[in-house]
């Protein structure tokens, strides 16, 4: 069984670090006096970029100053989380980031990467979203079983995701392994460009955010063959989990942050948790954001995070060896 329950792991936290918040919690005195650069690690369309966008605005407001996006493609979110890290600490530099570069990374390159876990200051989880496996509308496979009959008549198929060691690409991974099915990988340098290969034909399939799959099944620009979660999705309700197709206990969603440079002063690492929490739970925000298919979440305090950060580099850990990937893949 392989299973990241991301909602039992928040949970989890929370109950155990609840007595640990209150210095986080203390007012907000840092205000930021120049416009904020808010830095994302992929090409404009995906979902973390989506995410940045929704939370720009809200943000600049709550601060009183501009929350520029900024992004830094390539390399899974690797390229942006090195320049992140590079970054003065003097809360003008933030960024959102996923598991592919704040975790996986650690886990898949044992040679080292160009930064440490240890460079950044987690401010707070923000998002949680289930990912969905997408074909090309001319993939003769409507459901898991005939997709893994496609894969194995079919050699020369391919599949694609935003970057080698991004969670997508590990959780594709993932199921093609349980399926016992061998699939070539294409990395992009983003979303975006899958996106315009999968529907160009280029390839085959890809595992994507509900954000960005769903407005497309339901266009009937591509094939939803199955949720990687437990449940179902209210943005797809008449597509089954693969939990349902005979994965049992898959259950693998994507969660993205937003973190700064280590070393971040108390007094502005205070500020942005609680302009983060203000946003998260303007009922706007949630609105949007639940309109894609994303769940806010809120209250996980910066040293909750750092520990959310540990446990999921060992449960990607346990997932790379079960499965035996690589970078190389």
């Amino acid at each position: 069984m392989f299973s990241r329950s991301l909602q039992r792991a928040v949970g989890a936290l929370f109950v155990v670090g609840a007595m640990s918040a209150a210095p986080v919690l203390a007012a907000d005195a840092w205000k930021p006096t120049k416009p904020v650069r808010l830095l994302v690690g992929f090409a404009p369309g995906g979902s973390a970029d989506t995410l940045a966008r929704l939370l720009a605005e809200p943000l600049s407001q709550r601060l009183g100053q501009t929350v520029v996006v900024e992004n830094l493609a390539g390399a899974g979110g690797n390229i942006m989380a090195y320049r992140l890290s590079q970054s003065q600490p003097d809360g003008y530099t933030i960024g959102i980031a996923a598991a592919g570069s704040m975790a996986i990374t650690h886990v898949l390159n044992a040679k080292g990467t160009s930064y440490k876990p240890t460079d950044f200051t987690p401010i707070t989880l923000a998002a949680v979203q289930p990912n969905v496996v997408i074909v090309n509308k001319d993939v003769p496979a409507n459901n898991l079983a005939e997709l893994k009959d496609y894969f194995q008549k079919t050699p020369t198929a391919t599949y694609g995701t935003a970057g080698v060691g991004i969670s997508n690409h590990l959780i594709a991974e993932t199921m093609l392994y349980k399926l016992g099915v061998k699939v070539p990988h294409a990395a992009y340098r983003g979303a975006a460009p899958v996106i315009t290969d999968l529907l160009g034909g280029h390839i085959a399939m890809t595992m994507d955010n509900i954000s960005t799959a769903a407005p497309l099944a339901l266009q009937g620009k591509v094939k939803a063959i199955g949720v990687a979660s437990l449940k179902r999705s209210p943005q797809l309700p008449d597509v089954p989990t693969l939990d349902e197709q005979g994965l049992k206990g898959f259950d693998m969603p994507t969660w993205q942050g937003v973190f700064a440079p280590a070393g971040l002063p108390a007094d502005v690492l205070a500020a942005y948790y609680a302009a983060l929490q203000d946003v998260l739970k303007q009922p706007a925000v949630k609105e949007k954001m639940a309109g894609l298919g994303s769940e806010p979440v809120t209250g996980m305090t910066p040293e909750q995070f750092g520990r959310f950060l540990e446990n999921d580099r060992k449960q990607w850990a346990d997932i790379v060896r079960a499965a035996n990937i690589s970078l190389e893949q």
